[in-house]
């Protein structure tokens, strides 16, 4: 790093960043929200937040996120953790930086045989450890479809041991209770006999009243650009409310998110206006 990087915008955003991940743990702040300003900050494609079952394998996310500036559906990003770390998925050091390409470098069969025809669609893969003890392992993973600058790959190597300091001091329970709003909500767990409509007055995924608003103006073909002008907000609101509506209906992204909100509709009453329904 440059000497003059304690005084650069870089520095200053990167302090701001820190402040609001700290927030975001102690239930002060979205932690989507503080996700996408990550990659921002290090000029990332996508970023995701997960928790995998060590003996189970499972995957649960608890945030992700993607910036495709010009595409109107933007889809979510998967892990691909255990095809980074290999063998070290269950020892890798929290705070540590793990690479697609030292992945490759090292000969990894399996992730080269998964890759071979998507390398000039993903440029890097980057996986923080946050928490390797317990039944499960927790990571932070940036997607870049760009070779990342060494300079962002020194500010990422600066921030990951504050980020997984952070990650053991959060607040208890404020992880769990992210991937049970999830688990509460996910409207594949629906029985189709009930018909009953996202958009309905039983709101059963438990939108907030912002989160209605945004999925009734994608219902009606609006963009997020579009979207966010509507309701005075920026762009980067929206799809913060997005990454929530994803997390309580199982959509992983804005295609399938529109085919349950029609497909619901279709199947049951028209719903009530936004005003009249019972929010979460």
């Amino acid at each position: 790093m440059s000497i003059s990087f304690s005084k650069s915008a870089q520095a200053q955003n990167s302090f701001n960043f820190v402040m609001e991940w700290t927030h975001a743990l102690t239930g002060k702040n979205s932690i989507p929200q503080v996700l996408y300003k990550l990659i921002k900050l290090v000029n990332a494609d996508a970023a995701l937040i997960a928790r995998t079952l060590k003996v189970e394998r499972k995957v649960k996310y608890i945030a992700r996120c993607c910036s495709e500036e010009g595409k109107v559906w933007p889809s979510q990003p998967q892990t691909l953790v255990e095809r980074v770390l290999g063998e070290s998925f269950l020892t890798a050091r929290v705070g540590s930086i793990w690479t697609l390409s030292d992945a490759l470098v090292a000969g990894n069969t399996a992730t080269l045989c998964h890759f071979e025809g998507n390398l000039k669609a993903l440029g890097e893969v980057i996986v923080v450890p946050l928490d390797t003890t317990g039944g499960h392992v927790d990571h932070i993973e940036l997607h870049f479809r760009h070779e990342p600058a060494q300079y962002e790959l020194d500010l990422l190597a600066m921030l990951a041991p504050t980020l997984a300091s952070g990650w053991c001091k959060r607040t208890p329970g404020s992880i769990s209770s992210y991937l049970e709003k999830g688990r509460n909500h996910n409207l594949k767990e629906v029985s189709d006999t009930e018909h009953v409509p996202i958009l309905g007055p039983q709101n059963p995924a438990g939108l907030s009243r912002c989160e209605f608003r945004v999925c009734a103006m994608l219902k009606e073909g609006m963009t997020v650009k579009k979207v966010s002008e509507a309701l005075t907000v920026c762009p980067t609101t929206v799809r913060s409310h997005l990454s929530s509506v994803f997390s309580k209906t199982g959509a992983s992204n804005q295609v399938e998110l529109l085919h349950l909100l029609n497909r619901k509709i279709q199947a049951g009453r028209r719903p009530r206006d936004a005003e009249t329904a019972n929010f979460g």
